[in-house]
């Protein structure tokens, strides 16, 4: 058994794999909805390869950009973790998950951030991270928010010559995936979290005077099918006013039901919006887990974003990361504003589901 870089010939079996153990038949396939980390190209992904040369076990490992506030933290996604029913209980994930945290370090990462929770990856240090609030929105807040939003825009769908104006809308908030249009337009036409939902995704812009204010992507049921998964917003970007009127453009379509909207506890007056309408509200965590990939990287590329000069050399691992980017975190203290000084952070499921 060999365990190392999957080449990228080997990209399409370890797709068929992923797709064996997470899609049913007539699901859209692992290889479309996560192009990321099957298209072809400079792989960073890991596997098993059995001494036939099938593959054993695969772990999707793919690079991105945070901006948050004024810094840029380079970091990886962790996905598709699957191993072959006849090869499980020889520790494969593990040793993978291994090789992959090695290879982000060595690459200058600051994190690593996993969609899942299970032991596998707690065990090697991933934990709980960040704040967001669950906002629900059922027909009542969302004519509310309906009505607080006004009708200062024409809400439609995207189109093409949007992308240059929704990826600027993307990559000037507060903190966020850097997409190029390029990629912006290949996670849209993926539909990675609305596919695992079940759902289909619908992507609208609201616009004033010609200038596209708000942008938001929702995955939503299809017509006439039963819907596996609530009615959930994928991403947003805009002025909080416009994002809310496609919000509640789109909590109010035929077959919606509720609206799940997941918003990073940063985007405060998003959350005062929602709020006013009515919209019901619950705190938990970011989505997923996450851990250091390197420890010196980390504090390197956040230190423009600590408000204060920290002793943290005698924190570990996971009350660094409570401290970073956790706003309730009890290591920290708010400024003399009230506002926390956690880092923020997107929330990990959005566009770039990985």
């Amino acid at each position: 058994m060999q365990l190392r870089l999957i080449k990228p010939a080997e990209l399409d079996q370890a797709a068929l794999l992923a797709h064996s153990i997470f899609r049913k038949a007539g699901d859209t396939s692992m290889k479309e909805l996560f192009p990321l980390i099957f298209s072809p190209g400079y792989t960073h992904s890991y596997a098993a390869v059995a001494e036939d040369g099938n593959i054993a076990a695969f772990m999707g490992l793919v690079p991105s950009t945070i901006r948050t506030g004024e810094t840029l933290l380079n970091v990886f996604s962790i996905g598709a973790v699957c191993t072959d029913p006849a090869y499980r209980g020889q520790g494969l994930a593990g040793q993978l998950l291994q090789l992959c945290q090695t290879h982000a370090a060595n690459a200058g990462a600051s994190l690593i951030f996993v969609s899942g929770d299970r032991s596998l990856y707690t065990r090697a240090g991933c934990v709980p991270f960040g704040g967001t609030q669950f906002a629900e929105l059922n027909a009542s807040s969302a004519h509310a928010l309906a009505a607080a939003a006004g009708e200062e825009w024409t809400l439609r769908p995207m189109q093409p010559g949007d992308f240059f104006a929704v990826n600027r809308l993307l990559n000037e908030r507060e903190a966020g995936q850097m997409y190029s249009p390029g990629e912006l337009a290949l996670l849209l036409g993926a539909e990675a979290y609305a596919g695992v939902l079940g759902l289909s995704q619908r992507t609208l812009v609201a616009v004033r005077d010609g200038s596209i204010e708000g942008f938001a992507a929702m995955a939503v049921p299809a017509a006439d099918v039963p819907a596996p998964s609530p009615a959930t917003a994928v991403e947003w970007a805009g002025q909080p006013q416009a994002v809310v009127a496609l919000l509640a453009k789109a909590a109010l379509c035929g077959g919606v039901g509720t609206l799940q909207v997941p918003v990073p506890w940063q985007e405060r007056s998003l959350l005062a919006l929602l709020r006013d309408a009515g919209a019901s509200l619950s705190a938990g965590a970011n989505s997923g887990t996450v851990c250091i990939a390197d420890r010196e990287a980390l504090l390197r590329q956040t230190e423009v974003c600590r408000k204060r000069s920290l002793d943290l050399s005698s924190v570990d691992d996971k009350e660094l990361i409570s401290l970073l980017f956790d706003p309730a975190s009890p290591l920290l203290t708010s400024d003399s504003s009230g506002e926390s000084e956690a880092i923020p952070l997107p929330y990990m499921s959005g566009l770039h589901f990985i």
